[in-house]
């Protein structure tokens, strides 16, 4: 084979990035017709990847602070009362960008360090990784976008198993995005309703926000 960038003998194939553990027999079939390249050209590729791929986190996180920031201000938040917050907030996305995965959780974040509430973003507990770690609080804040009213069954499940994990004074704390979207600011009030609540039932979510 030839290298697809230079034309030189190949030495190496995209199929060489498939790791082990995931290489089907149909893929090890059709490995000749993946991609190849020469050592140079390979490497040079792979190096390119890589810088665009961080280029694209980067961009693709800012434009989650961006949409953020317009649906604060949308709800007439005074954007310049939580300037310190999203100022922070954006520190953290640029040192750690893999610890938001959408612009409501970015507004959580921003309610939470306006707050002073603590918090690990992305934690990782019982195999799964949640949106936010409040120790203090003893609290896990999730925040639960659309498609998980088709999940009710596997968060359930999910919720107990972190909390036995956790210890039972730990408290499950689901958001709705539609509730950060109508009042954000709210959050820290439902969180202490949650902590309040532990031991007397139902919290009602809609006049929190209402």
């Amino acid at each position: 084979m030839v290298c697809w960038a230079c034309g030189k003998e190949a030495t190496k194939s995209r199929f060489d990035l498939i790791p082990e553990d995931f290489r089907h027999p149909k893929d090890w079939s059709g490995r000749d017709k993946y991609r190849a390249y020469c050592d140079e050209c390979f490497a040079a590729v792979l190096a390119e990847e890589k810088k665009e791929r961080e280029e694209y986190i980067r961009l693709k996180k800012r434009q989650m602070l961006r949409a953020a920031c317009e649906n604060l201000e949308k709800q007439g938040v005074d954007m310049y009362v939580y300037k310190d917050a999203i100022e922070a907030v954006e520190e953290v996305m640029a040192e750690k960008p893999d610890n938001f995965d959408s612009s409501y959780e970015v507004i959580a974040a921003i309610m939470l360090v306006h707050n002073r509430i603590r918090a690990k973003m992305q934690y990782k507990v019982a195999g799964y990784q949640v949106d936010f770690l409040l120790p203090e609080l003893r609290v896990v804040l999730e925040i639960d976008g659309d498609r998980h009213k088709h999940r009710k069954a596997y968060d359930s499940a999910r919720d107990e198993k972190i909390k036995r994990e956790l210890g039972g004074y730990f408290e499950i704390v689901r958001i709705k995005t539609e509730y950060l979207d109508k009042k954000a600011e709210a959050l820290p009030t439902a969180i202490d309703a949650v902590i309040a609540a532990r031991e007397k039932g139902h919290i009602n979510w809609r006049e929190l926000y209402d």
